[in-house]
């Protein structure tokens, strides 16, 4: 069962745990970074799907059926919400 973030605020990535199940609400990068977050499908209003938790704090996140890692400063400035996951 995935672990949902219970705070209604805006947190950032990196304070999200494997199993997360999040959308993203904002996007704090320069304009390169914040263009190639796009390329990858990385944009506000994104569902995003925590995978794994990296070795220096970056996370593996998956969008549809795309996984890709992300550094732990990457991380910090991308704000998600919890999204609700029916449970069946």
């Amino acid at each position: 069962m995935p672990h949902l973030i219970t705070s209604v605020t805006s947190v950032n990535l990196a304070q999200s745990t494997p199993g997360d199940v999040v959308r993203v609400t904002r996007i704090d990068l320069d304009g390169a970074m914040r263009k190639r977050c796009r390329e990858l499908g990385l944009a506000p209003g994104a569902v995003v799907h925590v995978t794994h938790r990296g070795g220096f704090g970056g996370r593996v996140v998956g969008i549809g059926l795309d996984r890709f890692a992300l550094d732990a400063q990457t991380c910090v400035h991308v704000y998600v919400a919890p999204v609700d996951v029916p449970t069946s």
